[in-house]
C-alpha cells in the first residue's frame, strides 16, 4: 500500500494497539459550574489503554424491555434484571481483544455523562463477598441506560453493589449532568464512597483513589457504604479526630496503600495536573489534594491543555518515539480524549473529541446526543454490544476506510517524525479554532429549530457532527500526505508470527527522495506506536532488519531500499487472525521517516497466499 496515496484518499487505517489491558491509565478532570468561565460544568477525560485497542462511538436508541429480561456482560459476572425502559445514549466503546470491562464512556438522553478511572492496588483484607460473580462492566451500562441524574445514577449503582458486589479491584466513576457532578469510588466488594463535586471545585484524578478527607456527616453531599468506616477503624486505617464523628474520613488511606499513590505513573500526572490547577509543585504524594478552588475560571481550552500535558523531559529523549517511557497526562497509550461542556438542554451538550493522542490530534467539536458521525464506528451498535467481550480477531484488523484511522496514523507518524511535532502542534491548534468557530451559532440555530421540531434539530446537529469529522479528517490527511510522502510495501500478503522465514519490506525512492540513504542500523519494523504500552523503547517491541540492500523493485530506474526482516520479528505483539498496519521507522540522511503498509497475521494452519511479487499500488 502506498501511504501517500492512501492518505490523499482519506483512507488510512488505524494503528490499534498490541494486546492486553493497561490498568495504569486514564485521567479525568471536573470543573464545577462556579469556577467554569461559562457557568457550565466541564468534564475532561483521557482514555488510556495499552494494547490493540479500537475506540469507536455509537448511538444506542431508547428501548422498552420485556418483564423478566436479564442482562449479562462478562461471562463470570452476575445476570441482572433489565429495567423496563432504557434511554438512548451516546456510547464511546473501548474495544479490546480480551474484552474491556472498565473503559467505556456514555452520555444519555437526560444529559448524564459517565467516565471512569481504574484505581487498583487496594488492600486485599477488606474485600466483601460477591453474589453470583458480582458486577463489573454492567455497573456503568446499567447506570447510563436508566439514569435521570447523577444522583439517580449513584443510587442505581449503590443498589447493584449491595446486591452483587464489585469484582474489580477498584474504580472511580465520574457522573455529571448540567446541574451537578458526583464521583463514586468503589473498592472491590461493597466498599465505596460517593461524593458530590462542589460547584467551586476542580477535581483531578489519575489511576488511584483520590478522595482524602470526606465528611461522612454531610449526608447531602456524601454517601458511604454501610460498615466501611467501622472496618477501617478496626483495621487501624482510620482514627477519627473525635470518636464517633466521621467528618474527617480519609477514604484513599483507608482502602489503598501509599505506594499506589506514589507510583510514578500516578505521581507524575498528579504533579503536572495540580501545577496547572493551583500553581503548586507538589512532590509528596500524600499532599496531593482531591479537589481545590482555582484562582481563575476554567475554559474548555484549559481542560484541553491539561489533557495534553507531558512531563518536562519528554522532548529530550533521543532515538525514540516522542512518548517513549511517557508518564504525563497525555501518553503513548492515550487512544482518545474527550471534553464535555454541560448545557441545560441535554441536546446542546457540547463535546470535543480527539481521536488519537490529543497532543498530536485536533479536538473535533460535536453534539453527542445528536448521534455521532457514522464514520466514528465500524459496526452497528447492537453488533458492537454483542462483540464487546468476544474479542474476535478479524474485527481488530486495519481498516483503510475507517476515518478514525487518519488521526491515529498521523499520531503514529509524528510520534517518530519528531522534526514535525512543533509544526503539527501549531497546525492542530489552528485547525481546532477553525472547527469550533461556528459551534455557538450552530447551537443557537438548533435551539430555534427545537421550537418547530426536535427531530429537525437533531438532524441539523448530526449533519454538523458529520461535517466537522470530514473537515478535520481532510485537513489532517492532507498535511500528513505532505509530511509523510514516503511509499513502502510489505512484499507478502501475510506473515507467520511463528516463522523464522524472512519477508522483504521496501522503502521506495522518488525523484525527491533517495531511500537508499536509509540507515539500516537505525531501522525498525512492526506495530505502530499506538499499539504498544508506555514504558518501552523501540527495540523492546519492534524488529530490526537482518539484511538491507539497494535494488530497483518497481522498475522506475531508481534503486529502492529493501529491508529483510524475519516474519516472527516483524509480527511480534500482533494478534493472529487480523490484518495489521505494519510500520517502518528509519533515518534517511539523518531525517526521521515513518511509513506503513498492511499484511495479514497468520493463524495456525493458515492456507491463504503467503507472498506477492508486486504490490497492487506499484
Amino acid at each position: 500500500m502506498n501511504l501517500k496515496m492512501t492518505l490523499a484518499a482519506l483512507a488510512i487505517g488505524t494503528a490499534l494497539g498490541s494486546m492486553g489491558f493497561n490498568a495504569s491509565a486514564c485521567s479525568t478532570v471536573i470543573v464545577g459550574k462556579d469556577v467554569s468561565a461559562t457557568g457550565n460544568i466541564l468534564v475532561g477525560h483521557n482514555e488510556d489503554n495499552g494494547g490493540r485497542i479500537l475506540t469507536a462511538q455509537y448511538w444506542v436508541p431508547a428501548a422498552t424491555h420485556k418483564k423478566g429480561e436479564m442482562i449479562k456482560f462478562e461471562e463470570a459476572a452476575a445476570s441482572i434484571p433489565q429495567v423496563e425502559k432504557t434511554y438512548g445514549f451516546f456510547w464511546s466503546q473501548t474495544y479490546d481483544p480480551s474484552g474491556a470491562s472498565f473503559s467505556d464512556g456514555f452520555v444519555n438522553e437526560n444529559g448524564v455523562v459517565i467516565v471512569s478511572n481504574a484505581c487498583t492496588g487496594i488492600y486485599k483484607d477488606d474485600i466483601m463477598p460477591l453474589k453470583d460473580g458480582g458486577i463489573g462492566y454492567g455497573i456503568r451500562r446499567l447506570m447510563a441506560e436508566p439514569a435521570t441524574s447523577p444522583r439517580n445514577a449513584v443510587d442505581i449503582a449503590i443498589e447493584l453493589l449491595g446486591k452483587y458486589g464489585y469484582f474489580s479491584e477498584g474504580r472511580t466513576y465520574t457522573i455529571a449532568d448540567p446541574n451537578e457532578a458526583w464521583q463514586l469510588a468503589i473498592h472491590q466488594g461493597n466498599t465505596w464512597v460517593a461524593r458530590r463535586v462542589q460547584d467551586n471545585e476542580v477535581v483531578y484524578i489519575p489511576n488511584n483513589f483520590m478522595m482524602n478527607k470526606v465528611d461522612a456527616t454531610d449526608t447531602k453531599n456524601v454517601i458511604v457504604a454501610p460498615g466501611m468506616i467501622e472496618r477501617a477503624i478496626k483495621n487501624g486505617r482510620y482514627k477519627p479526630a473525635k470518636e464517633g464523628v466521621y467528618s474527617d474520613f480519609n477514604y484513599r488511606v483507608a482502602v489503598a496503600p501509599a505506594e499506589r499513590r506514589s507510583a510514578d505513573y500516578n505521581q507524575s500526572r498528579n504533579n503536572l495536573a495540580w501545577n496547572k490547577i493551583i500553581g503548586k509543585n507538589i512532590t509528596d504524594p500524600e499532599q496531593f489534594p482531591y479537589a481545590a478552588t482555582p484562582s481563575k475560571k476554567w475554559t474548555v481550552a484549559d481542560v484541553k491543555d491539561l489533557l495534553r500535558t507531558h512531563e518536562g523531559n519528554i522532548a529530550k529523549q533521543d532515538k525514540q518515539w516522542m512518548h517513549t517511557n511517557s508518564l504525563g497526562i497525555c501518553r503513548a497509550t492515550t487512544h482518545e480524549s474527550e471534553v464535555f461542556e454541560m448545557n441545560a438542554n441535554p441536546l446542546l451538550i457540547a463535546g470535543y473529541r480527539a481521536l488519537a493522542r490529543p497532543c498530536e490530534s485536533p479536538y473535533i467539536p460535536f453534539f453527542p446526543l445528536a448521534r455521532p458521525a457514522e464514520g466514528t464506528a465500524f459496526m452497528s451498535w447492537d453488533k458492537a454490544t454483542a462483540e464487546h467481550f468476544k474479542g474476535t480477531p478479524e474485527y481488530f484488523s486495519y481498516r483503510a476506510e475507517w476515518p478514525v484511522s487518519t488521526f491515529v496514523n498521523a499520531a503514529n507518524t509524528y510520534d517518530f517524525q519528531r522534526q514535525d511535532l512543533k509544526g503539527n502542534r501549531a497546525f492542530v491548534e489552528k485547525l481546532e479554532k477553525d472547527l469550533a468557530k461556528d459551534m455557538a451559532g450552530v447551537a443557537a440555530h438548533a435551539k430555534t429549530l427545537m421550537k418547530v421540531s426536535n427531530d429537525k434539530a437533531v438532524e441539523y446537529l448530526h449533519a454538523y457532527n458529520v461535517r466537522m469529522l470530514d473537515k478535520a479528517q481532510d485537513a489532517v490527511a492532507n498535511r500528513l500526505a505532505e509530511k509523510a510522502p514516503w511509499t513502502m510495501t510489505v512484499m507478502a500478503d501475510s506473515i507467520d508470527p511463528k516463522s523464522e522465514k524472512t519477508v522483504e519490506v521496501v522503502l521506495f525512492s522518488t525523484d525527491k527522495f533517495d531511500a537508499t540513504k536509509a540507515d539500516a542500523k537505525r531501522t525498525w519494523g512492526g506495530v505502530g506506536r499506538a499499539s504498544i504500552g508506555n514504558k518501552i523503547t523501540m527495540g523492546d517491541k519492534l524488529a530490526q532488519p537482518v539484511k538491507a540492500k539497494a535494488r530497483d523493485v518497481n522498475g522506475d530506474g531508481r534503486k529502492d531500499m529493501v529491508f529483510t526482516f524475519t516474519q516472527k520479528g516483524l509480527a511480534q505483539n500482533m494478534l493472529a487472525g487480523a490484518t495489521y498496519d505494519i510500520w517502518l521507522h528509519t533515518y534517511v540522511n539523518g531525517k526521521r521517516v515513518a511509513a506503513m503498509d498492511t499484511a495479514f497475521v497468520e493463524t495456525e494452519g493458515y492456507k491463504g497466499p503467503h507472498k506477492r511479487t508486486q504490490n497492487a499500488d506499484l
